[in-house]
Parts: C-alpha cells; sequence; structure tokens
C-alpha cells in the first residue's frame, strides 16, 4: 500500500479472513491512544491480566503500570499481560473493550475484522484482513506517539508495587521483534505476530527516497523473506505500480476496488427513512458496514458534518443478514471517484472504498 494515499499497489487476497495474532495490537494502541488518558496515568494489574498466557511481562496483581510503560510493553515485546491492563483500565473489562475495538476498526474502514480480545490469541469471531491490517496501520502512523513507540528498538518499562508500606518499582527490558529495524533499509515501525492457527504476521512501513509503503502479511512460513520481497518489488517498480492504479483505462488486480457479490440484494435507507433506491450507475465509495443501523447513522452524520452527501444502503445476504453501508456516490467515472475518495480521506480521515458499477 502507498501511505500517502492509500492506494494498493499489489495484493494477493487481500479481504480473506485469517487470524491476526498479535497484529491485533495495533488496534488496541489505537484505542489506548485516543481514549483521553494521559500517557503517565497508571493502572492496576488484575488477577485475570496476569494469567493471559506468553508472550507476557510476568506482570503481578497490584502492580501498578503507566499507559505508556504498556504501550511500549504491547508494541515492542508483543506483551498479552499488557494488552489485558489497557483493555481492562480503559474499556472497563476484555468484552466492552474488543466491541469498542471491532467498532473504531470499522469506523476507519477496516469492516472486514472482528475483535474478541486485545491480544491477538486464536478465539472464535476473532478475525481481520491484509487489507483492513494495512489501512490500521496506516492510521496509527497518523499518531506521533504511536510513530515513536513502533520505531523504538529496545526500551524499558517499570512497575510498581507496595511492599511493607514502601513502593518497589521493578524494571524490565522490552526488545522490538520487528527485525526490519535493524537489517533494512529505511524500515520506521511495524508489528509482527504468530500464534499457531495463524502463523507468521507482519503489518509495517518502510520509507525510501520520500515513498512511504505499508507491507500486510498474514499466514506467512517465510514472514521476513517474504515481507522483504514485496518490499524490493514495490520500491524497484514504484512509478509503473503508481501508474496502474491511475484512472487510464480499466482498474488493475491491485487496486483498491471491491465487486459487489451476485449473492447480495441491495435497498437504499436514508436517516429520514425514504426507501427511494439510488441510481445504482456509476462508481461509488462504500466507507464503512454494520450491522446495527444505529452504527451507520453515526458515521453518516459524521460524513455529512464533512460536506459529503452520504447515504445508508441497506443489504441482505443469503441467510437475510442485515448490514447497513454507508456510501457516496454514484460517480460517473474511475478518476471522479478517486478525487472525491481522496478529499473525503483528507477532510474527516475516513478511507473509501471503490466500488465499480455492477
Amino acid at each position: 500500500m502507498d501511505a500517502t494515499t492509500g492506494k494498493i499497489l499489489y495484493q494477493k487476497e487481500p479481504d480473506l479472513r485469517l487470524p491476526p495474532a498479535s497484529t491485533t495490537k495495533i488496534v488496541t494502541a489505537i484505542l489506548t491512544l485516543e481514549s483521553g488518558r494521559k500517557l503517565n496515568d497508571s493502572l492496576t494489574v488484575s488477577k485475570s491480566a496476569t494469567r493471559v498466557p506468553a508472550s507476557k511481562l510476568y506482570l503481578r496483581p497490584g502492580q501498578t503500570i503507566t499507559i505508556e510503560d504498556l504501550l511500549y510493553a504491547l508494541l515492542l515485546s508483543s506483551a498479552n499481560d499488557a494488552s489485558m491492563v489497557l483493555a481492562e483500565g480503559i474499556g472497563g473489562s476484555v468484552e466492552q473493550f474488543a466491541e469498542l475495538m471491532t467498532k473504531r476498526a470499522h469506523e476507519l474502514g477496516a469492516t472486514n475484522s472482528n475483535f474478541s480480545n486485545p491480544h491477538g490469541l486464536t478465539a472464535p469471531d476473532h478475525y481481520s484482513t491484509a487489507r483492513d491490517l494495512a489501512i490500521l496501520f496506516r492510521y496509527a502512523m497518523k499518531s506521533a506517539t504511536f510513530r515513536e513507540i513502533v520505531q523504538t528498538r529496545i526500551s524499558s518499562v517499570s512497575s510498581s508495587s507496595v511492599v511493607r508500606k514502601k513502593t518497589v518499582a521493578r524494571r524490565i527490558s522490552v526488545r522490538n521483534h520487528n527485525r526490519l529495524l535493524w537489517n533494512f533499509d529505511g524500515a520506521i515501525g511495524g508489528k509482527t505476530g504468530y500464534t499457531a492457527a495463524a502463523q507468521k504476521c507482519f503489518v509495517g512501513a518502510v520509507v525510501r527516497n520520500g515513498v512511504t509503503l505499508i507491507v500486510s502479511i498474514l499466514g506467512a512460513r517465510d514472514q521476513w523473506g517474504d515481507t522483504k520481497k514485496l518490499l524490493e518489488y514495490g520500491f524497484d517498480n514504484y512509478q509503473t505500480l503508481k501508474a496502474a492504479t491511475q484512472p487510464a483505462g480499466k482498474p488493475m488486480s491491485g487496486e483498491q476496488v471491491n465487486i459487489r457479490p451476485e449473492s447480495i440484494s441491495t435497498s437504499v435507507v436514508t436517516p429520514e427513512g425514504d426507501d427511494k433506491p439510488k441510481s445504482v450507475n456509476g462508481y461509488f465509495l462504500q466507507i464503512g458496514a454494520f450491522r446495527e443501523r444505529d452504527r451507520a447513522d453515526f458515521l453518516l452524520k459524521q460524513v455529512n458534518e464533512k460536506g459529503f452527501n452520504a447515504f445508508v444502503e441497506r443489504t441482505l445476504s443469503n441467510k437475510d443478514q442485515a448490514t447497513y453501508r454507508v456510501r457516496v456516490g454514484p460517480y460517473a467515472d474511475l478518476l471522479q471517484a478517486q478525487e472525491i475518495a481522496g478529499e473525503l480521506l483528507d477532510r474527516s480521515g475516513y478511507q473509501a472504498v471503490i466500488l465499480p458499477p455492477p
């Protein structure tokens, strides 16, 4: 992905739902940084947080640790107990925090993801896609704090506990799992992941000659070999790939375009309940998709406040499951759709998916 424009330069099964392992923690970090809590606020470690499987800091119940140190542990050494402390301290519970993770991911355009925990250990209904994780990482890198943390090679964090009325600090060294920071020119951050179900995963960014590329890989066997090959290919062929995603002729397979499945029936609903369908001739921008109408209406309001004439489209799957999709359009040609998508990103921060005519 071109980090500047959000355009996909190369893809292979980008929307295949797979377990994301610890790349999940990108979303945990986003939610934490947007929670309104100060980085120097301290959270208390619960018993349940200490019981999560490794990798972890091996925190102990009753210890306190700052949100900033928890983020460093989360993103460098991929500490699962740190993610639990953040989820419980910010979301009130792991379950509530996971709901917020999914909601925020969908708001950011990662509509093909669902999260049930803050760490990424294998669980039912916990999945994402290579495209979604690239979108989420691109957004996260807009945060100066996130960027600073993920490009740090080695650091240390401190937890505190009270022993005989005295505060005792424990210093813990944390090392970034992202090998590119040591051996790949231009690496500026990333997040690794591994479980037996997910295999090796990685989402990260590299900058060269003013160009920043984001790579997203799930289910890899040769994690670093595949990552480096993709990045080198992207940089070596950047001008060609960039031109291929411009609106000259038909969109190539690498362009960020989704085809509507034939098994989906569609109707359009507006905030006022108008059931008249919009014309389906032309290109549409899809900003988000939700099972709950109120969440779609919330996003609709945000987009319309930025000056875009959005609407909500209700779709039914072959299992009669309703989905509410927030869209803008139609537009007569791909060039116009791409221009509006760029304006939408600049003015609202939302990354839209361009849908071609049926």
